[in-house]
């Protein structure tokens, strides 16, 4: 039997332009609500990662005093921060190796303060700058062994020698070089920011005259956080300061 050309073939209909106005609609707000949900949780993510480097580092410099009675840092560096501590790595005002800034912070004259390469060298048995011939590790050990990043803006031990966190910040380390079990960090110790003392900080006993808080303890690590900027001006948890990551928090 022949068919009939005059037969009606129904064709396929496709999607009208309503009809795909309203699926991208719907796309659009599924990715409005899934991205932001998907990066709180990658954040969460790097900070819980920083935060257990910090514990690492932490570990790795105290174990570093208990077979040396010393901090690890270059022969005769001197305490920079009051009360005769040692700060390492304060990022304000610095750059990357491709010349961007390394943070955006609200710091009118920040200190100068070496690289935290000084520690990592020491810990990480580099037979380098302030390690040479393995003069401030003698024994060879490593007492940290870090992730590698192969850029100075990632985290991890960086080819600079600096350790950063997640976001790309270097730790701020400080250490008890005198001993009196307190640390005083360059950043915390700041008039703005030290008069919050809800961030684990107590009242220095031994300053009377000024309201100064201080770390009891021997190692004081932290970093800016996601937002990769402080403000020396506001209190510890207000405005930029507020998403500061704390080894002691």
């Amino acid at each position: 039997m022949k068919p009939n050309p005059t037969q009606f073939t129904p064709r396929r209909r496709g999607f009208t332009l309503v009809e795909m106005l309203v699926v991208i609609t719907i796309i659009a707000i599924l990715v409005s609500i899934i991205v932001p949900f998907v990066f709180r949780a990658m954040t969460k993510s790097k900070v819980a990662t920083a935060r257990t480097d910090m514990l690492n580092l932490k570990g790795a410099i105290q174990s570093y005093h208990n077979d040396y009675s010393r901090f690890p840092s270059a022969r005769g560096s001197a305490p920079n921060a009051k009360g005769g501590d040692l700060t390492f790595h304060l990022p304000i005002g610095r750059k990357h190796a491709d010349g961007s800034p390394q943070d955006a912070s609200t710091w009118a004259n920040p200190p100068q303060t070496p690289d935290n390469s000084e520690l990592m060298l020491i810990l990480t048995a580099q037979d380098l700058g302030s390690n040479k011939n393995h003069g401030r590790n003698p024994k060879k050990t490593t007492y940290l062994t870090p992730n590698s990043a192969d850029d100075t803006f990632s985290g991890g031990l960086g080819p600079d020698g600096v350790i950063r966190d997640p976001f790309g910040n270097p730790y701020v380390i400080t250490v008890d070089l005198d001993g009196d079990e307190q640390v005083a960090d360059l950043f915390y110790r700041e008039t703005g920011v030290s008069k919050s003392v809800a961030i684990g900080l107590v009242r220095n006993p031994q300053n009377k005259t000024e309201e100064e808080y201080v770390l009891r303890g021997s190692v004081m690590i932290w970093s800016p956080g996601p937002d990769r900027q402080v403000n020396s001006k506001a209190a510890a948890l207000d405005k930029q300061n507020t998403d500061n990551i704390l080894s002691w928090r």
